[in-house]
């Protein structure tokens, strides 16, 4: 299989977000460009930080889909880290430098909140480049978008060729073109059902995942204190407990500052999961499948590219 550059959407959005930047930093005068005001928070309730904080969050999530492309990838095992570290500090590189357009729109009233950066736009530069940011940000969420698709189908196929989902359904691969062709339709249904969505929402649902599973990797750093240790491994308290600890508070106390709906949505399908793992591990009595990186593809992959 041939996925699209997982970089190619972060260009684009990146593009987008320069030109806004650009804009933005004419309107405003060097002394403003230095305040500290956007990160002060002055005014700002804790509640309010915590309730924008569990949808902003959306904009730092994703760094690492690169890694369902692992086996598509040179030398994955240098190149999958290097390219998760990489995505996550030039993305939060352009959203820090981007928190400065609030000195430009101060406050977070709005027409619409949904189109916000547009807004914005017209305000610095006018109808024109409001346009062209409209047009620029159009074509940022269809790159987005295809990534999304490619990199969701590829982990849902692997997890069916491996038996964690039924094989017949997600493991199989389209005869003519060599793509997950049944997983890219479904995941692009599922993908339009965004349309009836507003962004708190929609964010929302995307966020319970990641935080639920940010708290259980959490947790699972302390199981595996206690048993290591039990086994009379010692292990470091800082690292080991008490660090994953308070990460654990913290993306629970976010995870419930979420959209309600999203929420009982979430349950729902956190129950249908537990549901699946215990089919797939006949009552939890045995481990389920683990997802392997294939390690011939990945091979075959590297020598094409060479």
């Amino acid at each position: 299989m041939t996925p699209p550059s997982a970089w190619q959407p972060t260009l684009v959005r990146a593009l987008g977000l320069r030109s806004l930047v650009l804009f933005g930093l004419a309107y405003m005068t060097p002394l403003i460009v230095l305040s500290a005001s956007p990160f002060t928070g002055i005014g700002a309730s804790i509640g309010g930080v915590t309730a924008g904080a569990a949808i902003a969050a959306y904009s730092f999530l994703g760094f690492d889909a690169v890694t369902t492309f692992t086996e598509e990838a040179v030398e994955p095992r240098k190149n999958m880290p290097r390219a998760i570290l990489l995505i996550a500090l030039i993305g939060g590189a352009i959203f820090l430098v981007i928190a400065y357009t609030q000195l430009v729109h101060p406050g977070g009233e709005f027409a619409d909140s949904s189109s916000a950066a547009l807004e914005i736009a017209k305000q610095i530069g006018g109808n024109l480049f409001g346009a062209v940011f409209l047009a620029g940000l159009i074509l940022a969420q269809f790159a987005s978008g295809i990534a999304a698709q490619a990199s969701a189908s590829r982990l849902l196929f692997a997890m069916g060729r491996d038996g964690t989902l039924p094989r017949s359904v997600f493991g199989t691969l389209s005869a003519k073109f060599r793509t997950p062709a049944a997983n890219l339709v479904m995941v692009g249904a599922v993908g339009l059902l965004a349309m009836f969505l507003d962004v708190a929402t929609s964010t929302s649902f995307i966020n319970f995942g990641a935080f639920v599973a940010f708290t259980l990797v959490n947790v699972s750093v302390i199981v595996y204190y206690f048993r290591h240790r039990a086994a009379g491994e010692p292990r470091n308290l800082l690292l080991y407990v008490v660090a994953p600890a308070i990460g654990a508070v913290i993306t629970s106390y976010l995870l419930l500052q979420l959209d309600t709906r999203a929420i009982v949505l979430g349950l729902c399908w956190l129950g249908l999961g537990i549901v699946v793992l215990g089919v797939t591990s006949r009552g939890f009595k045995k481990l389920p499948p683990e997802i392997a990186v294939d390690e011939a593809d990945a091979a075959v992959a590297e020598t094409a590219a060479q």
